[in-house]
């Protein structure tokens, strides 16, 4: 009777903790400081932001706003600790130019690569491959976002990106620690 009680105790402080965990987060926001870059004709540069505190990723989405006059020569990825993902590769359709203030959400309704979506790109949009890669990932360091002009004839700049992550709150957390070792505690005044 005892050990089931305990597995019905664990049972409850773990999904008390993990419903609060995963209600209760703080949106960090950060702009990266290097920028305006100019992404030059045929070559490949980085912006890399660097984010001071810890916390695994609940969510991430990515804002970028590009000036350039040919979207479809640029290919756009965001890296940290050693996943990238891509972002838009070589969209834009036909002379299509600028990344007005958009938004890479894996929520979003419309996604960069579908076949009505076309250059400028203002708004949210699903990245070609999902941020969800990111997701349980310490957001503590560097990302970086890498744009390749993969085109001769035209260049751009980057006028300004940055990144909104979800995690936990770590009062939530706390929480759930106490749970564990009030928890721990009555299992051995039982024994």
């Amino acid at each position: 009777m005892q050990i089931k009680s305990l597995y019905l105790s664990v049972a409850a402080v773990f999904a008390i903790g993990m419903a609060a965990t995963a209600q209760a987060a703080v949106i960090t926001t950060v702009a990266s400081p290097n920028v305006p870059i100019d992404i030059c004709d045929t070559c490949t540069v980085n912006s890399t932001l660097s984010i001071d505190i810890h916390g695994r990723v609940l969510d991430i989405n990515a804002l970028v706003d590009i000036t350039h006059s040919y979207d479809a020569d640029l290919v756009l990825s965001l890296s940290h600790g050693g996943t990238t993902v891509l972002l838009s590769n070589r969209q834009g359709g036909s002379g299509g130019q600028d990344y007005t203030g958009t938004l890479f959400d894996d929520q979003a309704d419309i996604a960069i690569n579908a076949g009505y979506a076309y250059a400028p790109y203002t708004g949210s949009f699903r990245p070609e491959e999902a941020l969800a890669a990111f997701i349980d990932q310490d957001v503590f360091g560097d990302w970086t976002l890498t744009m390749t002009d993969s085109e001769a004839g035209d260049s751009g700049a980057l006028n300004s990106w940055g990144i909104t992550a979800a995690v936990p709150e770590p009062a939530s957390l706390a929480l759930f620690g106490l749970g564990m070792m009030g928890l721990a505690g009555s299992r051995r005044r039982r024994n």
